[in-house]
């Protein structure tokens, strides 16, 4: 009983109400504004530059790009909402007394089940999509091994479905008009099974990315591509792993703010991060195989040019020499 006290308690606090609002609309919004640019370089450069041989893997990763960065504005915009509605509700209801509207906002309110689905569904849409996308690359760096894809692709659909099992069991205890907390706590646990695997899956894939990556093209780069794919595709796995220590072990009134947003754009943000970077590097490589070809191709040229102007010059020292001599 004490728990729950608490818990009502912490809801109605400033920290929850104001504090913990602007803070996480804050830190949104500040990742998402680097995800803008970011998505938009990613546009730049998977459009351009493309060879005959690589365009369709290229616009594939176009498309699940575009398809990431839709669903997490989608994902910013209803979290803005909720959390906003969220605030003004138990304001009002704290400065008024009457907490008959926050009880029906809480258990009978249409919208705020609809954006508790959107806001549970989403980062599970853009974890197939990213893993989709990763899963495909490193197929492809892999010499197109299905040993190497087929258990990811296990793993992932695994993952996912449990995701899904987490995201029903939640739905129907919002929905429950009793007070037993069965779903809730069955939820609770998938949801950590849930944010495990995620996690696991996501770095090992990261790891497999990198190391064909590092072994690929460690002589061009001189090893700095397996870091592009750590630093990039562990972002993920470290927010995930963040959230999910805070999320269980953290009451209201300890945490800053929600880290849950800041998780799901990373979903977005990471294998746009790895794309970009990636391309960023073909370009060098690209680059530096165009400067070769300059430098093998135009050196014959200047010697060339060199050994016409020595022979010129012999002749008209002969001529001169000739003349002279007459």
């Amino acid at each position: 009983m004490s728990d729950s006290t608490d818990d009502v308690t912490s809801i109605f606090s400033v920290q929850y109400t104001v504090i913990s609002s602007i803070a996480t609309l804050s830190a949104m919004y500040f990742v998402y504004g680097l995800y803008v640019l970011l998505f938009g370089a990613a546009v730049y450069l998977m459009r351009s530059r493309q060879q005959c041989d690589e365009r369709l893997n290229w616009n594939l990763y176009l498309s699940l790009t575009v398809i990431l960065f839709v669903f997490s504005t989608v994902y910013v915009v209803i979290e803005t909402v909720s959390l906003v509605r969220d605030s003004i509700i138990c304001f009002t209801a704290v400065k008024t007394r009457d907490y008959e509207p926050l009880v029906d906002y809480w258990a009978h309110d249409n919208y705020k089940t609809a954006s508790a689905a959107f806001m549970l569904l989403i980062p599970i849409i853009l974890n197939i999509t990213a893993e989709a996308m990763l899963i495909h690359r490193c197929y492809l760096i892999w010499d197109s091994r299905e040993r190497v894809a087929l258990p990811l692709v296990v793993a992932s659909v695994l993952t996912n479905i449990i995701g899904v099992v987490n995201v029903i069991l939640i739905l129907v205890d919002i929905n429950s008009e009793s007070s037993n907390l069965d779903f809730y706590n069955v939820g609770k646990a998938v949801g950590v099974v849930y944010g495990t695997t995620s996690v696991i899956v996501n770095s090992v894939l990261t790891l497999l990315t990198g190391m064909a990556f590092a072994s690929y093209m460690l002589d061009v780069f001189g090893g700095s591509i397996d870091k592009i794919i750590l630093e990039s595709g562990l972002l993920y796995p470290a927010m995930s792993m963040i959230n999910l220590i805070t999320f269980y072990t953290a009451t209201i009134d300890d945490l800053p703010l929600d880290f849950g947003p800041l998780v799901t754009l990373s979903a977005g943000i990471a294998p746009t991060l790895i794309m970009v970077r990636a391309r960023l590097g073909k370009s060098v490589e690209s680059l530096q195989d165009k400067v070769s070809d300059i430098r093998f191709t135009s050196q014959p040229r200047l010697q060339e040019g060199t050994i016409t102007i020595s022979r010129a010059q012999v002749h008209s020292t002969i001529a001169i020499m000739e003349v002279d001599s007459g």
